[in-house]
């Protein structure tokens, strides 16, 4: 019959001296040994066969036969011999290993490292350094699964340093399916995602403007604080391109720069740059500070080049610059801002649009103070902005709005009476043209305006679908009164009739920007249901709403505008909600009642059962200008496969605005992605590009950089197949059984 010694053993190994602990370590816990026989003096060196195990704090050494000398902290294993290092396991058939400083080495081992993904390989050598770190002499490593080996790193020498986060490889080749496709005499990488310098994998995409594209990517770690990454890119249509991305992060700043250098462009026939900077400063005394710049070189970048350059929109690059205080009197809030807002404006030749001002500068000024007298609430908003053009009329405008509301708040109900004055005033560099009402160039005016906010909340238990539920009911009646001034002799910097839609119908004023304060004297009444679960999250919503016009509108965005002169509004719609578990769906309507016809909707759904399964699908519509379907998804199609795509079609335009089509494959230690996508760059240029992404769980990827952030944008609740938190895979791809297991 077996026989043990482990206690007694424990017992004598845990009396060494004090002298075989490091200076400045941590105290050492005791060490056992278990084991079918053992022999040797308790006081020097014992010999342990039979299943014999080491055991001391996180490290456990398994082998046929031990011998551990206790004065020098050195065991030798033989036969089949398991060595288990905090989450780190290694195998083989002999091990030299010394317990006081965590060295040794392992003839022929096979490793499992079970960091932040599992990975496993072999070697003709291991060193075990220290704690945590590792050299294999003719290494391979891999995330996959035994048995597949679908890929691997071989290497004559690897280092893995988990102190200092970093590995080293010389020789380094990386096999896929046996076929060497990248190679290199030496390579260092960060471990567990620590920053470190170096080249990071090369990427290709083809696109019909720029053609065969390929960039490599230079990392550079300046300091904890500042890195810079370096891309030549080069386009077989265009040329070499330099595209650098610079980021840095301070106690009281923090920023990123783009900057995008083609020195020749063949197709072009000319330089072309593009640059991009986003920096925030807190400065001293609390002032703030922010700075956003964007600028390129010609009106067809966009459309011809991919580009970091972060884009707003297509049409207007903001260059912008804010400063910014906050501070109180007494008990009384305000807020100071100054601002220069400029704007690079990328013309279509086919579909050429009316720059925007430029603000320059812009300066505001606000103060609030609530509960005044226990009953009222006031503010103050002040503005100067001067606006400047290349070919319109020039000017400043100086604006004062002060506002008081007394808001009564109950259970159930609330009433908020509030009431101000709008004033407006202008110094123009030259008068309005002739045809305007009035040609001052000083014109002012002053508007007075109240408005009543009121409504109820009524709630009842219910059942949907078998659920019990909160049903409410709300409904909402909002007065506005502003009296008729004329506005027909200011002119007209930043300000549009604003849209109708569901929030507008609570505001004091049908125009957004500083020009125009229209007359009002009108009610909107509103009703809403909703559906809610016991902790308040909404299932489904019901809303309808319209205004109805005691008067017939006088002011309007110029003299020559259409007024109004109905005595309603057109009726607002909307449903939504989660029905089912796995169902989602909005539908939104404007309806003309006088005209009985649909001025524009909106339907849109959403069928997602599990992560990576996705459906959407929307129709927009608005009587004159928009018939639009969008499609997207992401959906398996057979095992490890997932098809992509969108679809965005214009019916009243009759061409495709984007489509996206691709698949995913995932084969467990590495996914390919390949997507084609068509987008409308411009009135009659279309881009067509060919992006795909191979990557290796764990190392990196080849291909297109950005392949994942592109099936984001154009598919909603697009999910990468192979996340780092394995609880987040689709349930499909979750392996049945641990890693350690299976191995």
């Amino acid at each position: 019959m077996p026989y043990r010694f482990a206690t007694l053993a424990a017992a004598l190994v845990a009396a060494a001296p004090v002298l075989a602990q490091t200076p400045g370590a941590e105290p050492r816990g005791p060490t056992t040994i278990d084991a079918q026989r053992i022999e040797g003096v308790s006081n020097l060196e014992v010999s342990a066969s039979g299943a014999a195990e080491i055991r001391r704090d996180d490290v456990s050494i398994f082998g046929e036969s031990l011998r551990y000398n206790r004065e020098l902290g050195s065991a030798e294993a033989e036969g089949g011999v398991r060595l288990q290092s905090g989450v780190d396991r290694f195998f083989g058939p002999y091990l030299q290993y010394n317990t006081l400083d965590d060295t040794g080495v392992f003839e022929q081992p096979s490793y499992l490292l079970q960091r932040e993904r599992t990975a496993r390989g072999g070697a003709e050598r291991l060193e075990i350094l220290g704690k945590d770190r590792y050299r294999f002499t003719r290494a391979t490593f891999t995330t996959c699964q035994p048995g597949q080996e679908d890929w691997r790193l071989e290497a004559a020498e690897l280092e893995l340093d988990y102190e200092e986060e970093e590995g080293r490889a010389w020789s380094p080749r990386l096999r896929f399916f046996g076929v060497p496709i990248l190679a290199a005499p030496y390579v260092s990488f960060p471990l567990e995602d620590r920053r470190k310098s170096g080249l990071l994998t090369p990427y290709y995409a083809q696109t019909s403007t720029r053609g065969f594209e390929f960039g490599l990517p230079y990392y550079w770690n300046i300091a904890p604080e500042r890195d810079l990454t370096l891309t030549p890119v080069y386009m077989a249509k265009r040329g070499v391109q330099l595209k650098n991305h610079f980021r840095y992060l301070d106690r009281s700043y923090a920023g990123e720069l783009r900057l995008e250098l083609l020195p020749d462009d063949r197709a072009f026939d000319d330089s072309r740059t593009g640059v991009s900077l986003q920096h925030a400063h807190a400065l001293p005394s609390g002032v703030q500070a922010q700075i956003d710049y964007n600028k390129v070189s010609d009106d067809r970048y966009f459309v011809d080049l991919a580009s970091q350059v972060r884009q707003v929109s297509l049409v207007n690059l903001p260059q912008d610059a804010v400063l910014s205080y906050g501070g109180a009197l007494g008990t009384t809030p305000y807020s100071l801002q100054a601002r220069v807002n400029r704007f690079q404006t990328l013309q279509d030749p086919l579909a050429v649009i009316v720059p925007p001002y430029h603000r320059v500068p812009q300066l505001n000024f606000s103060a609030s103070r609530y509960d005044l007298g226990g009953l009222l609430d006031g503010a103050l908003p002040a503005e100067y902005v001067r606006f400047t053009h290349p070919t319109l009329l020039e000017g400043a405008r100086h604006s004062l709005t002060p506002t008081a509301a007394m808001p009564f708040l109950a259970p159930g109900w609330f009433v908020t009476p509030r009431a101000g004055i709008r004033y407006v005033g202008y110094d123009l560099e030259q008068a309005l043209p002739a045809g305007a009402a009035q040609t001052e160039r000083s014109p002012s005016v002053s508007i007075p305006w109240l408005s009543l906010d009121s409504g109820l909340v009524f709630d009842r238990d219910a059942r949907w679908f078998g659920e019990t539920l909160t049903q409410t009911m709300e409904p909402r009646l909002y007065y506005v009164y502003v009296p008729y001034r004329n506005q027909d002799h200011m002119p007209v910097f930043d300000t549009a009739l604003a849209d109708f839609s569901y929030p507008q119908l609570f505001t004091e004023n049908r125009f957004s920007g500083g020009d125009r304060f229209g007359d009002a004297n009108q009610v909107t009444l509103t009703l809403t249901s909703r559906f809610l679960h016991a902790d308040g999250q909404e299932v489904f919503r019901a809303t309808i709403g319209q205004r109805y016009y005691f008067e017939n509108e006088r002011v309007g965005l110029t003299p020559a505008s259409p007024l109004r002169t109905s005595t309603e509004s057109d009726v607002l719609a909307a449903i939504g909600g989660r029905l089912f578990r796995h169902w989602s769906f909005d539908a939104g309507t404007q309806y003309n009642r006088i005209q009985q016809r649909m001025e524009r909707y909106t339907v849109g759904a959403r069928y997602s059962p599990e992560i990576a399964k996705v459906i959407n699908a929307s129709y927009r519509y608005n009587r004159e200008t928009i018939r639009q379907i969008d499609v997207s998804a992401q959906w398996p199609v057979a095992a490890g496969w997932y098809g992509v795509g969108r679809y965005n079609y214009s019916l009243l335009d009759g061409r495709l605005l984007e489509g996206l089509a691709g698949f995913e494959y995932n084969a467990g230690c590495w996914v390919f992605r390949t997507v084609v996508q068509r987008v409308q760059a411009a009135t009659q240029v279309a881009s067509t590009a060919l992006v795909f992404q191979l990557e290796f769980n764990g190392v990196g990827q080849i291909g297109t950089d950005e392949a994942v952030e592109l099936l984001k944008r154009n598919v909603p609740g697009y999910s990468v197949t192979n996340p780092s938190d394995a609880r987040l895979a689709p349930p499909s791809l979750r392996p049945r059984l641990p890693f350690e297991q299976v191995f």
